[in-house]
Protein backbone atom coordinates (compact mmCIF):
# COMPACT_ATOMS: atom_id res chain seq x y z
CA UNK A 1 0.00 0.00 0.00
CA UNK A 2 1.57 3.28 -1.13
CA UNK A 3 0.79 6.25 1.12
CA UNK A 4 1.47 9.97 1.00
CA UNK A 5 1.78 11.40 4.51
CA UNK A 6 1.69 15.12 5.34
CA UNK A 7 2.24 16.78 8.70
CA UNK A 8 2.12 20.56 9.07
CA UNK A 9 1.64 20.81 12.82
CA UNK A 10 4.60 23.14 13.36
CA UNK A 11 7.06 22.85 10.47
CA UNK A 12 6.28 20.75 7.40
CA UNK A 13 6.95 17.03 6.90
CA UNK A 14 6.04 15.04 3.81
CA UNK A 15 6.85 11.48 2.83
CA UNK A 16 5.75 8.68 0.54
CA UNK A 17 6.02 5.17 1.92
CA UNK A 18 5.09 1.61 1.06
CA UNK A 19 3.57 -0.15 4.05
CA UNK A 20 4.40 -3.77 4.66
CA UNK A 21 1.33 -5.87 5.33
CA UNK A 22 0.55 -7.79 8.45
CA UNK A 23 2.36 -5.58 10.92
CA UNK A 24 5.78 -6.81 9.80
CA UNK A 25 8.43 -5.57 12.26
CA UNK A 26 10.89 -3.02 10.94
CA UNK A 27 14.55 -2.70 11.88
CA UNK A 28 13.65 -1.14 15.24
CA UNK A 29 11.11 -3.88 16.07
CA UNK A 30 8.77 -1.05 17.08
CA UNK A 31 5.95 -1.97 14.73
CA UNK A 32 4.93 -2.44 11.13
CA UNK A 33 7.55 -1.88 8.49
CA UNK A 34 7.48 1.25 6.33
CA UNK A 35 9.64 1.46 3.25
CA UNK A 36 10.09 5.22 2.95
CA UNK A 37 10.62 6.07 -0.71
CA UNK A 38 11.10 9.81 -0.33
CA UNK A 39 10.91 12.27 2.55
CA UNK A 40 11.23 16.05 2.87
CA UNK A 41 11.07 18.45 5.78
CA UNK A 42 11.32 22.15 6.55
CA UNK A 43 11.29 23.45 10.12
CA UNK A 44 9.88 26.97 9.80
CA UNK A 45 6.41 27.30 11.41
CA UNK A 46 5.51 30.08 8.95
CA UNK A 47 6.37 28.65 5.53
CA UNK A 48 3.77 25.92 5.05
CA UNK A 49 1.99 27.44 2.06
CA UNK A 50 5.11 28.14 0.02
CA UNK A 51 6.93 24.93 1.00
CA UNK A 52 4.24 22.29 0.58
CA UNK A 53 3.76 22.71 -3.16
CA UNK A 54 7.43 22.27 -4.15
CA UNK A 55 7.92 19.46 -1.61
CA UNK A 56 4.90 17.61 -2.98
CA UNK A 57 5.91 18.12 -6.61
CA UNK A 58 9.43 16.84 -5.96
CA UNK A 59 8.14 13.81 -4.04
CA UNK A 60 5.62 12.77 -6.70
CA UNK A 61 8.19 13.26 -9.47
CA UNK A 62 10.65 10.89 -7.82
CA UNK A 63 11.08 7.91 -10.21
CA UNK A 64 10.49 5.32 -7.49
CA UNK A 65 7.33 7.07 -6.30
CA UNK A 66 6.03 7.59 -9.83
CA UNK A 67 6.45 3.91 -10.64
CA UNK A 68 3.19 2.99 -8.85
CA UNK A 69 0.00 4.90 -7.94
CA UNK A 70 -0.76 6.24 -4.50
CA UNK A 71 -3.36 4.27 -2.55
CA UNK A 72 -4.16 6.76 0.23
CA UNK A 73 -3.21 10.03 1.87
CA UNK A 74 -2.70 10.50 5.61
CA UNK A 75 -2.67 13.99 7.13
CA UNK A 76 -2.13 15.40 10.60
CA UNK A 77 -5.27 16.93 12.09
CA UNK A 78 -3.76 18.73 15.07
CA UNK A 79 -4.27 20.15 17.54
CA UNK A 80 -1.92 22.71 16.05
CA UNK A 81 -1.86 26.39 15.04
CA UNK A 82 -4.57 27.26 12.52
CA UNK A 83 -2.68 28.40 9.42
CA UNK A 84 -0.15 25.59 9.15
CA UNK A 85 -2.62 22.86 9.96
CA UNK A 86 -5.06 24.14 7.35
CA UNK A 87 -2.35 24.20 4.66
CA UNK A 88 -1.51 20.54 5.22
CA UNK A 89 -5.12 19.39 5.29
CA UNK A 90 -6.08 21.34 2.17
CA UNK A 91 -3.12 19.84 0.30
CA UNK A 92 -3.96 16.31 1.47
CA UNK A 93 -7.61 16.63 0.43
CA UNK A 94 -6.66 18.08 -2.97
CA UNK A 95 -4.29 15.19 -3.75
CA UNK A 96 -6.84 12.61 -2.64
CA UNK A 97 -9.64 14.19 -4.66
CA UNK A 98 -7.52 14.52 -7.79
CA UNK A 99 -6.44 10.87 -7.64
CA UNK A 100 -9.70 9.38 -6.41
CA UNK A 101 -8.14 7.87 -3.27
CA UNK A 102 -9.14 8.08 0.40
CA UNK A 103 -7.68 10.59 2.85
CA UNK A 104 -7.37 9.78 6.55
CA UNK A 105 -6.58 12.06 9.47
CA UNK A 106 -4.45 11.31 12.52
CA UNK A 107 -4.19 13.73 15.45
CA UNK A 108 -0.68 15.14 15.69
CA UNK A 109 -0.34 14.41 19.39
CA UNK A 110 -1.20 10.74 18.76
CA UNK A 111 1.73 10.50 16.31
CA UNK A 112 4.10 12.16 18.79
CA UNK A 113 2.97 9.73 21.49
CA UNK A 114 3.64 6.76 19.19
CA UNK A 115 7.13 8.09 18.41
CA UNK A 116 7.87 8.53 22.11
CA UNK A 117 6.62 5.04 22.96
CA UNK A 118 8.80 3.62 20.19
CA UNK A 119 11.81 5.17 21.94
CA UNK A 120 10.76 3.50 25.17
CA UNK A 121 10.27 0.16 23.39
CA UNK A 122 13.82 0.22 22.11
CA UNK A 123 15.07 0.62 25.68
CA UNK A 124 12.68 -1.58 27.63
CA UNK A 125 9.84 -3.30 25.78
CA UNK A 126 8.13 -4.60 28.91
CA UNK A 127 8.14 -1.21 30.67
CA UNK A 128 6.91 0.54 27.53
CA UNK A 129 3.84 -1.68 27.37
CA UNK A 130 2.46 -0.12 30.57
CA UNK A 131 4.08 3.33 30.50
CA UNK A 132 2.07 6.54 30.25
CA UNK A 133 3.40 9.46 28.22
CA UNK A 134 2.39 13.10 28.58
CA UNK A 135 2.58 14.80 25.18
CA UNK A 136 2.94 18.59 25.11
CA UNK A 137 3.49 20.44 21.82
CA UNK A 138 4.06 24.11 21.12
CA UNK A 139 0.74 25.99 20.86
CA UNK A 140 2.36 29.46 20.80
CA UNK A 141 1.05 32.20 23.13
CA UNK A 142 3.18 30.51 25.86
CA UNK A 143 0.81 27.52 25.88
CA UNK A 144 0.96 23.85 24.92
CA UNK A 145 -1.42 21.38 23.34
CA UNK A 146 -1.48 18.34 25.56
CA UNK A 147 -2.88 14.86 26.17
CA UNK A 148 -1.79 11.67 27.96
CA UNK A 149 -1.28 8.29 26.29
CA UNK A 150 -0.34 4.66 26.64
CA UNK A 151 0.43 2.08 23.98
CA UNK A 152 -2.26 0.17 22.11
CA UNK A 153 -0.32 -2.61 20.44
CA UNK A 154 2.88 -1.89 18.52
CA UNK A 155 1.54 0.77 16.18
CA UNK A 156 -1.34 2.62 17.83
CA UNK A 157 -1.87 4.60 21.04
CA UNK A 158 -4.71 5.06 23.49
CA UNK A 159 -5.48 8.59 24.59
CA UNK A 160 -6.26 8.96 28.32
CA UNK A 161 -8.50 12.02 28.55
CA UNK A 162 -9.22 14.96 26.28
CA UNK A 163 -7.01 17.18 24.16
CA UNK A 164 -6.38 20.47 25.94
CA UNK A 165 -4.52 23.74 25.45
CA UNK A 166 -2.94 25.00 28.67
CA UNK A 167 -0.08 27.05 30.02
CA UNK A 168 2.84 24.91 31.20
CA UNK A 169 2.22 26.17 34.74
CA UNK A 170 -1.42 25.07 34.65
CA UNK A 171 -0.43 21.65 33.32
CA UNK A 172 2.15 21.17 36.09
CA UNK A 173 -0.39 22.30 38.69
CA UNK A 174 -2.84 19.66 37.51
CA UNK A 175 -0.23 16.95 37.94
CA UNK A 176 0.98 18.27 41.29
CA UNK A 177 -2.57 18.55 42.63
CA UNK A 178 -3.55 15.06 41.50
CA UNK A 179 -6.05 16.25 38.88
CA UNK A 180 -3.93 14.38 36.32
CA UNK A 181 -2.08 11.21 37.29
CA UNK A 182 1.66 11.74 36.79
CA UNK A 183 3.06 10.34 33.54
CA UNK A 184 6.20 8.21 33.28
CA UNK A 185 7.72 10.35 30.50
CA UNK A 186 7.08 13.63 28.69
CA UNK A 187 7.25 14.10 24.93
CA UNK A 188 6.79 16.77 22.28
CA UNK A 189 8.12 20.16 21.27
CA UNK A 190 6.50 21.71 24.34
CA UNK A 191 8.67 19.61 26.63
CA UNK A 192 11.76 20.99 24.86
CA UNK A 193 10.47 24.58 25.13
CA UNK A 194 9.36 24.32 28.77
CA UNK A 195 11.76 22.09 30.74
CA UNK A 196 9.64 22.57 33.87
CA UNK A 197 7.15 20.14 32.34
CA UNK A 198 9.73 17.37 32.42
CA UNK A 199 10.31 17.66 36.17
CA UNK A 200 12.98 14.96 36.39
CA UNK A 201 11.26 12.55 34.02
CA UNK A 202 12.54 11.28 30.71
CA UNK A 203 12.05 13.72 27.81
CA UNK A 204 11.29 12.08 24.45
CA UNK A 205 10.47 12.96 20.81
CA UNK A 206 10.88 16.78 20.90
CA UNK A 207 8.56 17.27 17.90
CA UNK A 208 5.02 18.48 17.15
CA UNK A 209 4.14 15.69 14.70
CA UNK A 210 5.62 12.71 12.88
CA UNK A 211 4.70 11.88 9.29
CA UNK A 212 5.94 8.27 9.53
CA UNK A 213 4.33 7.48 12.89
CA UNK A 214 0.96 8.82 11.74
CA UNK A 215 0.97 6.32 8.85
CA UNK A 216 1.43 3.44 11.29
CA UNK A 217 -1.32 4.78 13.56
CA UNK A 218 -3.69 5.19 10.62
CA UNK A 219 -3.09 1.68 9.28
CA UNK A 220 -3.48 0.12 12.73
CA UNK A 221 -6.83 1.86 13.20
CA UNK A 222 -8.01 1.00 9.71
CA UNK A 223 -7.18 -2.64 10.33
CA UNK A 224 -9.43 -2.67 13.40
CA UNK A 225 -12.46 -1.10 11.69
CA UNK A 226 -15.52 -3.13 10.66
CA UNK A 227 -16.07 -0.75 7.71
CA UNK A 228 -14.73 2.49 6.25
CA UNK A 229 -17.87 4.60 6.59
CA UNK A 230 -17.36 8.21 7.66
CA UNK A 231 -18.84 7.77 11.13
CA UNK A 232 -16.65 4.72 11.84
CA UNK A 233 -13.56 6.62 10.66
CA UNK A 234 -14.39 9.60 12.85
CA UNK A 235 -14.97 7.42 15.93
CA UNK A 236 -11.64 5.67 15.32
CA UNK A 237 -9.78 8.98 15.24
CA UNK A 238 -9.30 8.90 11.46
CA UNK A 239 -11.54 11.79 10.48
CA UNK A 240 -10.05 14.76 8.65
CA UNK A 241 -11.73 17.45 10.72
CA UNK A 242 -9.03 19.79 12.11
CA UNK A 243 -8.53 20.05 15.86
CA UNK A 244 -7.91 23.73 16.49
CA UNK A 245 -9.00 23.94 20.18
CA UNK A 246 -9.08 27.73 19.95
CA UNK A 247 -9.77 30.53 17.49
CA UNK A 248 -7.17 31.47 14.86
CA UNK A 249 -4.69 34.29 15.55
CA UNK A 250 -5.85 36.19 12.44
CA UNK A 251 -9.50 37.15 11.92
CA UNK A 252 -11.14 38.31 8.70
CA UNK A 253 -12.63 41.77 8.75
CA UNK A 254 -16.40 41.88 9.04
CA UNK A 255 -16.48 44.63 6.40
CA UNK A 256 -15.77 48.34 6.04
CA UNK A 257 -16.38 50.53 9.04
CA UNK A 258 -19.55 52.54 8.91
Amino acid sequence: MRILSIDSSLGTQLLVADAAGGGTPDATAAGMGLNILVAAQQDSPRRHAESLGPMLADALADPEVAAAPLDAVVAATGPAPFTGLRAGLVTARAVARARGIPVYGVPSLDAVARTALDELVRRDREAASTATVLVATDARRKEVYTARYRARGRDDVERLGEYEVLTPAALRDRENNGVLPPADAVAGSGAALYPELVAGREALAPVSGDAAAQVRVALARLGALPNSEEEALREAGLGVQPLYLRRPDVHMSAGPAR
